[in-house]
């Protein structure tokens, strides 16, 4: 992989100095899109014409001297979970051929407005971003670009997959349980998760509390660039009404706690753990402080899955049994297991999450940024065996370093850590505390430029 430079804050200046168009970039990012000769896959949606008034918009801005922000002019992707206005929203499903466009922009896609960003496309999800694959009945396979036999991730699927590409810097994901930081990690980007309502998002799903808007971007610099200009506050969602904190402290100044297990069966395939432990010992020889933090539990991924379980059965308990024979024969035998679902698992489920956050929440009160890696092992094949019954599509099992701070509402990034011997990407990941997001971008800035320049 080549070392990551900052690209957007460069596309942006050279807006201002008259060295690029944004109807230029534009024109070049569709036609390269359109030219994908390895059926990657990642949009589902693309409106040339619409994009391409945005972009003359944008450059008529920039020619008078009065640009927007400093995102003026910027391709940005939204994932087809978010409602954008006059397009469909097919949430990679079969069963939403018949629905209305969107009368109105989601609060996050209004603010990619207000920021004069170019608002081109829609990228894949799988279906109702239950899962983590990449592929979903109303698109199909959304391919790895780094090995297209592979994986992308999911639920982000397709805006892993586009940066990956390099068709654009920024894509807009979602993340309820690692739906941002896991296609980022196989696919060798950068995915952020920032604090809960960050990024404003309305209306709320069965999924609400674990919910986030979150972005992935080719480099830590290009995701701190645009963050700021998507970031803030909309009635709409009264998560998103609390006050941006700008103040950091340096990486040094930082206690730094890491951990390589969450989820007891959950074991770190040995090349991703061999890198994480180098890049501790590299950062306790350069002067951090560094010190290892104990997080392992049992039937964590297990208590995750079964308030999953819950929140399927939610999404779709009102749908006609018509309607619900329409979807992914998969998704319908877990809406099926929440459906038989005991009441006393639930309970018991969830009071393990809570008392887990409390133990994070013990942890972080010692350390100000915690190191994990992403993922637990790289992209597994496309063709993977199916899962044989539905409780065995427990993807958490496998992927114990996300969901935690789904729960806990922290900022949580994944950026490049490596690749193994069959060059396949895998990533580390950077939390926070809840509203540090600008510490997590500042510490995550760092590392990718003193130590993680050739990941």
């Amino acid at each position: 992989m080549t070392p990551r430079v900052d690209r957007l804050s460069r596309q942006v200046q050279a807006y201002l100095t008259g060295a690029l168009s944004p109807v230029a970039v534009l024109e070049a990012l569709l036609s390269a899109i359109e030219s994908d000769m390895t059926d990657i896959n990642a949009f589902c949606w693309l409106d040339a014409d619409h994009a391409l008034q945005q972009a003359q918009d944008s450059a008529a801005r920039y020619r008078a001297g009065r640009p927007l922000g400093p995102l003026d002019g910027v391709p940005v992707s939204v994932k087809d979970l978010v409602a954008v206005q006059g397009w469909p929203t097919r949430r990679g499903s079969q069963t939403s051929a018949d629905d209305p466009v969107a009368a109105v922009d989601a609060p996050s896609v209004a603010l990619m407005r207000q920021a004069g960003c170019v608002v081109f496309g829609k990228t894949t999800t799988t279906e109702f971003g239950w899962t983590i694959g990449s592929t979903n009945p109303h698109s199909g396979v959304t391919r790895n670009p780094r090995s297209p036999e592979h994986s992308a991730g999911g639920s982000s699927s397709g805006a892993a997959a586009q940066i990956a590409a390099g068709w654009g810097h920024v894509a807009l994901g979602s993340d309820a349980g690692g739906s941002v930081r896991i296609p980022a990690s196989w696919c060798g980007v950068v995915g952020f998760k920032p604090t809960f309502g960050a990024i404003p998002l309305a209306p709320q799903s069965a999924f609400a509390e674990f919910a986030h808007l979150g972005l992935l971007a080719a480099s830590v610099a290009d995701c701190a660039w645009a963050f700021p200009a998507l970031s803030g506050a909309h009635r709409l969602d009264p998560s998103s009404l609390y006050g941006r904190a700008q103040a950091t402290l340096p990486g040094q100044c930082l206690r730094i706690g890491w951990a390589d297990q969450m989820d007891a069966n959950d074991v770190v395939d040995p090349e991703i753990n061999t890198a994480f432990r180098a890049l501790v010992h590299r950062l306790e020889v350069a002067g951090y402080a560094v010190q290892p933090v104990a997080l392992c539990a049992d039937g964590l991924a297990d208590a995750m899955w079964q308030t999953w379980l819950s929140r399927i059965h939610e999404s779709f308990i009102d749908w006609p049994s018509a309607q619900r024979a329409g979807l992914d024969p998969r998704l319908q035998g877990v809406f099926g297991l929440g459906a038989g679902q005991c009441a006393e698992d639930l309970v018991r489920s969830r009071a393990v999450l809570r008392q887990y956050a409390t133990r994070l929440a013990r942890v972080f009160n010692d350390i100000d940024v915690l190191l994990t890696p992403s993922t637990s092992r790289v992209a597994p094949l496309l063709d993977s065996p199916v899962p044989a019954t539905p409780q065995a599509e427990n993807w958490f099992s496998a992927n114990s370093f996300s969901f935690p701070f789904n729960v806990t509402q922290q900022p949580a990034l994944s950026m490049p850590l490596g690749v193994n011997l069959h060059g396949l990407p895998f990533g580390l990941q950077v939390v926070g505390r809840r509203y540090a997001d600008e510490q997590v971008l500042r510490f995550a800035a760092e590392l990718e430029s003193q130590f993680l320049q050739h990941a």
